[in-house]
């Protein structure tokens, strides 16, 4: 059983532990592997990969897996991914575009997932990745003009989700990098409304008796009433980060709602044992396929409760995912491997005993939560088929060795890829560019056709008439940053201040959170632009706008001795840190004492760290006991403080303008069950305001 983090605090800050554990086992090859819970033995040739070994079919990679991979082959590996980008990115714009996707083999277009030229959208963010804001700003400009969002047609909620509202939320943040954000820009903007009005197309998926979504939708009229109730574990899971995202940027709370209630539901319906299984009636709530595993119809359900406590700060969603985590390492994961079991008994299931390339995503979420050891050990128990066949089967059979019969095919898909930008930006460790350099030789020389790039089957080398749109917006993406080690979406960045309607803000300063489709989140733009933090500056600056106030907080906060400035802050940005810190080490760093006894706070009072201060702070109150002697003082207090129950308690000073368990049914404040962020001023708070206003002469 792993350790318990109570709260994960920062994503960079577990990124930089495991970046420095990394880079000692990069300095030395034959270092071994991070010890492990589990003792089964690596592979017998560790991590040397047999070049020799590798079907002849292969020759056309010139990657020698016995030299050192070299700044100057990321540099050429580098250019030949942005080559591929514009060999397909061209071929889809000329044959395919408004359609969908492309066919790559016979060069045309089809609708696949809803008429949203959704390869277009999936591409928009990988243009600036590969630092082209002219197409950019051209391809923006296409999509607004093509995409509709009232079309009489059936859509996936999941893949409309992940590939257009998530397509166009990064987009719309990553305008900033090209110059081209609409006025108002982060918190308002034509690619973020077009996001809001599709994300609102979704939401009557969510009207059902358990919170959960019907998997399809109808765009201009809703759910049909012969819709199947039946959808995927990953359809029901994999909501929060674009539906949260969409409701703190544009203030509309609709969504973030309906996709924790979805998740919250979904973890209820877990299994005695705390599995999940794979498909679920949403309307009942009763599983209709039961088996558990990481793969497809579930993998993205964790990734989400990962990403989602990591973006939102929500300790409550790591806590769900700890504990099916626990579950997933008793019943499903043998070895290195993971099987499919049944979800009621943990036995593995019917042709359970298989990989899918869904899979490989988990080193890459491992490595997010600080786990670089474990996560670097899965990676490099899937190096086996990189060697083998250059790049994974759907499904490949761990009995037999082989690839599954009619699942043989290799549809461009990004997850190993992905895993391996996450461990090696983790680690540093080259052995993982040499095997994604073989992954894009092995694409260039059996994917590739006159237009753009194939599905091909893994053995024989048959090509399928298809090219998914994740081709451009993930695996495209994720090889790019693999060799693009100063990209700026790996650096963590100053940010820059921008100006808006809620104030100044830090964006584009790093960390930055992709969805399952490989769109870029940034977190600053979603904290600047989050309606609950404009409330709470709303509410402080009401309730410091007289002098009043003002002075009666001195007045208060001189037991606390030394000198102090009284400043205003966000709730949410301090409610948050203590709960995301050791309370008292917190408190005595920002406070200069770990005796305040409060949990969240309206009015941040900032002063030197003493630590004599509990003596002075004693001092100064019986000095301050003695000058409230003098009668007018009294009767000015006494005129504020008549009605008991409001009061804020001038005699417990440690807790001064305190809004703690205690003090939120004091002041008047509610807190919304199952929301982030900070509480709201009911009437009670404002009346209270109204009562400082109106004492002009408190003193």
């Amino acid at each position: 059983m792993k350790p318990r983090l109570g709260i994960i605090v920062l994503l960079i800050f577990g990124l930089l532990i495991s970046i420095g554990q990394g880079k000692e086992m990069a300095d030395d090859e034959s270092a071994p592997l991070p010890k492990h819970i589990f003792e089964t033995p690596y592979r017998a040739e560790d991590l040397k990969l047999e070049w020799k070994q590798r079907k002849e079919r292969m020759k056309e990679s010139d990657v020698d897996l016995d030299v050192e991979f070299s700044d100057e082959d990321k540099r050429r590996y580098k250019e030949k991914v942005r080559k591929m980008f514009y060999h397909a990115y061209d071929g889809y714009l000329n044959h395919a575009f408004p359609k969908d996707e492309l066919k790559p083999l016979t060069c045309e277009g089809h609708d696949t997932w809803g008429s949203f030229s959704l390869t277009l959208v999936d591409a928009l963010d990988t243009l600036l990745v590969l630092g082209n804001v002219t197409e950019f700003k051209r391809a923006s400009r296409l999509v607004l003009q093509s995409v509709r969002t009232d079309v009489d047609i059936n859509v996936s909620v999941f893949e409309t989700n992940i590939r257009i509202v998530g397509g166009l939320l990064a987009a719309h943040m990553l305008q900033g990098y090209a110059n081209d954000s609409d006025s108002g820009w982060p918190c308002n903007g034509s690619l973020l409304s077009l996001a809001h009005r599709m994300g609102e197309r979704l939401l009557p998926a969510f009207n059902t008796q358990t919170g959960m979504p019907y998997g399809t939708v109808n765009l201009k009229y809703g759910v049909h009433k012969d819709e199947t109730p039946v959808t995927c574990t990953a359809g029901v899971g994999t909501m929060i980060l674009e539906f949260a995202t969409l409701s703190r940027l544009t203030g509309d709370e609709r969504f973030e709602k309906v996709a924790t209630r979805a998740l919250d539901s979904l973890f209820k319906s877990k299994s005695p044992i705390h599995l999940v299984g794979n498909h679920i009636n949403v309307q009942t709530g009763q599983w209709t396929a039961t088996d558990s595993g990481i793969g497809a119809g579930v993998d993205s359900y964790f990734e989400y409760l990962v990403k989602g406590a990591l973006l939102f700060r929500k300790p409550r969603l790591m806590k769900q995912y700890y504990d099916l985590e626990d579950a997933i390492l008793k019943y499903v994961r043998r070895g290195d491997s993971f099987h499919w079991v049944s979800m009621a008994s943990g036995l593995t299931s019917h042709e359970g005993e298989l990989f899918q390339s869904l899979e490989a995503f988990w080193p890459g979420m491992l490595t997010l939560i600080g786990d670089v050891g474990d996560a670097y050990r899965i990676l490099m128990n899937y190096a086996d088929l990189i060697e083998k066949y250059g790049f994974p089967p759907e499904f490949w059979d761990l009995k037999t060795q082989e690839p599954k019969a009619g699942r043989d095919a290799y549809p461009l898909r990004p997850e190993l890829v992905e895993s391996m930008m996450y461990v090696y930006r983790a680690t540093g460790d080259r052995k993982i560019l040499k095997l994604a350099a073989i992954v894009v030789d092995t694409i260039e020389a059996f994917s590739r056709t006159p237009c753009g790039y194939a599905t091909v089957k893994v053995k024989s080398g048959e090509k399928e008439n298809r090219m998914e749109s994740f081709f451009l917006a993930e695996t495209i993406k994720y090889l790019y940053l693999l060799f693009d080690e100063n990209n700026f979406l790996h650096n963590s960045h100053s940010g820059r201040v921008v100006q808006t309607e809620r104030g100044s803000c830090v964006v584009e300063a790093g960390g930055w959170i992709y969805n399952t489709e490989a769109h870029p989140l940034d977190p600053g733009i979603i904290n600047c632009c989050s309606a609950n933090k404009a409330q709470d500056r709303a509410n402080i600056a009401e309730l410091l706008s007289d002098d009043s106030l003002t002075e009666l907080l001195d007045d208060l906060l001189d037991t606390l001795g030394g000198e102090k400035t009284i400043t205003v802050k966000s709730i949410s940005e301090d409610a948050q840190a203590l709960q995301d810190a050791d309370q008292s080490e917190y408190l005595k760093q920002q406070y200069g004492s770990e005796e305040i006894e409060f949990e969240d706070i309206i009015v941040i009072l900032s002063f030197p760290v003493d630590e004599k201060l509990k003596a002075e702070a004693d001092a100064a109150k019986s000095q301050e006991e003695a000058a409230i002697k003098e009668e007018q003082e009294k009767e000015s207090r006494a005129k504020f403080f008549q009605d008991e129950e409001e009061m804020i308690q001038v005699g417990d000073t440690r807790r001064v303008a305190q809004a703690d368990g205690r003090g939120f049914s004091k002041l008047g404040m509610e807190e919304s069950e199952g929301e982030s962020g900070p509480p709201v001023a009911s009437a009670r708070m404002e009346k209270l305001i109204s009562e400082i206003k109106s004492n002009q002469t408190l003193h």
